[in-house]
């Protein structure tokens, strides 16, 4: 005997004997152990497993994943972990002591091994099927059943293992992030709910991994074990009590649950060549179990279906009276649907969409196929037609038992984007009933989040121990966190959570690559939305790679244009060209949706505005057509920003009427309170502006939700200490800002410099201010030309104007005003001009002033306060220094009386700089409010800088005694 530690191996019986169990095992399997006792602490890669141990038969790595889950199982939990999986390399052998021989004559007898079992302990049920063209139902009276008699033993034989594909994971999340998007393919199938569930007692928890091995090559033997392993799945899918495992999940140890694992084979006879089995085999009390049907190739549909009830009484007793749908197909569509079943299984969905749409023109009952379909169609953004195979499937699908019901219903409502809150609270419900299935709450997060509310989705994965769930279980819930916290645009939660999610894939191995793969695009996202593009390149690539390594090359596709989108244009891309020609041919309406948005930013990026418009247009289009709800409103709110920014406020309130009349997703109801109180600051209604900045926060505060992630806090910041400026709440405005700076996103730092630069101005520290602006500029100059960069320009020039800085203050106006033409930005190239008016009047040409402020009144909305208070201001200016005294102090006065009217602080402490210049050359009735008034408020708020007297420095000012004795003569 060997011992290590407390454990102790028989050598002649092949057990390990631990204080707890006495475990015999398999000659392979054992053999597999007596190589990692030779040489621990030692990397064993797989393939030199395989080749030891298995050397000469054709196997494949489900066999070794099996044999190291036996191993660990025959270790105890507390010694498993001796056996530690090495991400892409294989296994390592760690004890804590090392590894003894005893002589068995030196072992006391108690601890002596019982004798072994006698061979054999596997049970074969075979079933004889005469041989002949047309498929025959079995009934449990076929040849080799007797009612009631368990059929006698008959050895078997190894079954050949055959290369097990990548199966979607529990939760059935399929990470396809464009934009932050996620996708469910859930392999379910529908019913028809006739009432309300029946209450049932508690239901046994159940683990099984399917795994088909043998005949790797051989397609035409090995498609009724693929045809049983699509049908199995559903049904073990479909009951709760029943969590699938893969066999990723066992060569990582993901799991601490102890799976049944069933082994799935199908062959032809050797000494019948028109004869064919299909096989089921598992460990159960007593010893190995083996299923086996016989038959023609033209009755396995009728072999598969019988069998798939045989393996699921076995696997869940509970189950032996429930009702199922029969599985009645002919022999021809079954090889098509093995082909179309292989393409879904590994994600393929354009393939399998095709495969699948070949199987039922041939077999167009087939309700499975039909479901399928339906979730195919459903993740390429096809949402109507998969609800209409949805239908069919709920036709098609039955009897199945009430509580099964209950969630095949949930997977129906989840293919229509119109019914996410529906869904959310249908997998709410299964979730409470069926604590135990973990992949409910998953679902419910995700479709939480789908329905427009993320911080509810966050809820529903609250107060789940999720770190002690399995492994696999662990990286879906990080990927789902890492969503979720994508669309409430928290980057900072979202590199969190996907770097974790990275982590857990890399330790669970092979298996978990388009985990890992998912995980790492998302990192890239976010490190070149924080640091810049370039700084998620890298990331873009490996995540690339990933997604080629499993053959998943659409996703590797989409991965590099991702990185790719995120630079500026450089002339049309080949690779992108690909990929929407992919996107349009497979039907994925969904991921073409999300490419047009992308190439339309990087355009937008890029000054190509009329290219950046039309593929947005396309991307909504193509929205509507498919019922994207979600991707409508996204698109709605990008051109929501371009109404603004194009002046078409009118139009710009409609459309957020419009889209608050739905189901708001993400962030999206920040991005609207940030829009509507901007637009009601432009037109002065500065209490309505606060109301709206404030609706959602107040909100959420209101019913006890999360609060708004700390980048959309920051935004809002930044917002209201604008917003705090113009009503003279100087302090209140810093503490905002200082707020907004709490970030690490570039552009909300940006954000933060500009207001902060406005704070000190306004201050009258204008000192403090000029080392921000200077560093401004100098971000401007390196931008591409875009309306980001015009908007950042014209807001930096009229700062730098009001600090004296009037050369680069011009400077930036007229290269901005000269990239605005043609744009059709009539707001911003009013705003251009008007600055420039500005600068025009404090150098002393009036005449241009008078010019560029007519130019700008002719492109202004009738409702923007702020833009004509300027060039009230411009006009009483000009209209003093052309000897126009009364036409400026109407002017004056009628400006006083309208800031007063809408509690602009700031418009007042301007006028009211323009009234101590201007005051003793105009009438002695009619100069505004009195100094005392003036001195109150400059005093009240501290906003010493908020002044004119930089435009006035070349004012010609005329005597005051002659302007007074002129006006007395006149009177």
């Amino acid at each position: 005997m060997l011992q290590v530690a407390d454990l102790q191996l028989d050598l002649r019986y092949r057990h390990v004997i631990t204080p707890e169990q006495t475990a015999e095992l398999p000659q392979r399997v054992f053999d597999v152990l007596l190589i990692l006792l030779s040489q621990p602490h030692v990397l064993h890669s797989r393939s030199a497993l395989l080749e030891q141990v298995w050397s000469g038969v054709v196997v494949e790595d489900a066999n070794l994943s099996q044999a190291i889950w036996t191993l660990r199982k025959a270790l105890g939990s507390t010694r498993k972990p001796w056996i530690r999986t090495v991400a892409k390399g294989g296994y390592v052998f760690d004890p804590p002591a090392p590894v003894q021989a005893i002589p068995i004559e030196s072992l006391a007898t108690d601890i002596l091994p019982a004798p072994p079992v006698p061979a054999s302990t596997s049970t074969t049920l075979v079933v004889e099927a005469p041989v002949g063209p047309a498929p025959t139902p079995l009934a449990a009276e076929a040849p080799g059943f007797a009612s009631g008699a368990r059929p006698g033993h008959a050895a078997t034989g190894g079954v050949p293992a055959a290369r097990p594909r990548p199966r979607i994971q529990l939760g059935w999340l399929a990470v396809a992030s464009a934009a932050g998007l996620m996708l469910l393919v859930a392999l379910l199938g529908l019913a028809r709910l006739g009432g309300q569930p029946t209450q049932l007692p508690p239901l046994q928890p159940v683990a099984v991994a399917l795994m088909e091995v043998g005949n790797g090559e051989d397609s035409d033997a090995r498609w009724p074990a693929t045809v049983l392993h699509a049908w199995l799945e559903w049904k073990l899918n479909a009951l709760p009590e029943v969590t699938l495992l893969t066999e990723a999940h066992l060569a990582a140890d993901a799991t601490q649950n102890s799976p049944q694992v069933v082994l799935l084979s199908a062959g032809k006879s050797a000494d019948q060549p028109e004869e064919r089995f299909i096989r089921a085999r598992f460990d159960a009390p007593g010893g190995t179990r083996q299923l086996e049907l016989r038959g023609s190739a033209a009755q396995m549909p009728g072999l598969i279906d019988t069998l798939s009830r045989q393996v699921l009484e076995e696997l869940v007793p509970a189950r032996r009276d429930d009702p199922w749908p029969s599985l009645e197909m002919g022999e021809p569509a079954m090889r098509s649907y093995a082909a179309a079943y292989q393409a879904y299984s590994s994600r393929d969905m354009a393939s399998a969409a095709a495969g699948l749409a070949a199987v039922l023109q041939q077999a167009p009952q087939f309700g499975l196929a039909h479901l399928q379909m339906a979730m195919a169609q459903y993740r390429l953004g096809q949402a109507r037609l998969a609800m209409e195979h949805v239908a069919h499937a709920a036709r098609l699908l039955t009897p199945v038992s009430a509580d099964v019901a209950s969630v095949l219903a949930a997977a129906a409502l989840s293919v229509d984007p119109q019914r996410a809150n529906e869904t959310a609270v249908a997998y709410a419900e299964l979730a409470a009933r069926y604590p135990q299935r973990i992949s409910f709450r998953l679902e419910q997060a995700w479709h939480e989040m789908r329905g427009g509310d993320p911080d509810a989705a966050l809820l529903a994965l609250d107060g789940t121990q999720w770190q002690r769930q399995p492994l696999g279980v662990q990286i879906q819930w990080r990927l789902t966190l890492a969503e979720i916290e994508g669309v409430r645009l928290d980057s900072d939660a979202v590199l969190e959570h996907a770097t974790q999610a990275a982590q857990l894939a890399r330790d669970a191995g092979k298996g978990w690559e388009r985990e890992l793969a998912a995980a790492t695009l998302l990192q890239a996202r976010v490190h070149a939305f924080q640091r810049g593009p370039e700084a998620g390149q890298e990331g873009f690539a490996e995540a690339a790679r990933l997604f080629a390594s499993v053959g998943a090359e659409i996703d590797a596709l989409h991965a590099r244009v991702s990185g790719e989108l995120m630079l500026p244009t450089a002339g049309r891309s080949k690779e992108l060209d690909t990929l929407l020609a992919h996107a349009r041919a497979g039907g994925y309406r969904n991921l073409e949706i999300q490419l047009l948005r992308g190439v339309a930013f990087q355009q937008r990026s890029a000054g190509n505005l009329g290219e950046y418009r039309r593929r947005l247009k396309d991307a909504l289009a193509i929205a509507e057509s498919v019922g994207d709800v979600s991707a409508q409103q996204e698109l709605q709110v990008d051109l929501l920003n371009e109404d603004l920014l194009l002046g078409r406020f009118e139009r710009a309130t409609e459309r957020i009427r419009q889209i608050r009349a739905g189901p708001l997703t993400g962030d999206t109801a920040t991005w609207l309170d940030q829009f509507e109180g901007f637009v009601h600051g432009i037109r002065g209604d500065y209490p309505a502006a606060s109301q709206a900045l404030d609706q959602t926060v107040d909100r959420l505060a209101r019913e006890g939700d999360p609060p708004l992630p700390a980048d959309a806090l920051a935004r809002l910041a930044c917002a209201r200490a604008e917003l705090l400026l113009t009503q003279g709440r100087l302090q209140d405005a810093r503490a905002r800002r200082a707020q907004c700076a709490d970030t690490r996103q570039a552009y909300l730092g940006n954000y933060a410099l500009t207001v902060g630069a406005m704070i000190d101005l306004m201050a009258g520290d204008a000192g403090n201010a000029a080392p921000a602006l200077q560093e401004r500029v100098s971000d401007i100059q390196a931008m591409p030309p875009s309306p980001e960069r015009w908007a950042a320009a014209l807001w930096t020039a009229y700062l730098l104007a009001r600090a004296e800085d009037l050369d680069t203050a011009h400077t930036l106006y007229t290269q901005t005003l000269a990239a605005l033409q043609d744009t059709g930005y009539e707001w911003l190239i009013a705003d251009a001009e008007i600055g420039l008016g500005e600068i025009a009047v404090a150098r002393g040409h009036f005449s241009e002033a008078t010019r560029l402020s007519a130019a700008a009144r002719q492109r202004l909305p009738g409702a923007s306060w702020q833009q004509f208070h300027r060039l009230d201001q411009i006009g009483v200016v000009v209209a003093f220094a052309n000897g126009q005294n009364d036409e400026a102090q109407s002017r004056l006065i009628a400006s006083d009386a309208r800031a007063h009217e809408v509690g602009d602080i700031k418009a007042q402490l301007e006028l009211h700089s323009l009234m101590d210049a201007l005051g003793p050359y105009l009438r002695p009735d009619a100069r505004g409010c009195d100094p005392v008034a003036r001195n109150a408020l400059l005093a009240g708020t501290g906003m010493r800088g908020a002044n004119l007297d930089w435009m006035l420095r070349d004012l010609p000012l005329p005597d005051a005694q002659l302007a007074m004795t002129a006006w007395h003569t006149d009177h």
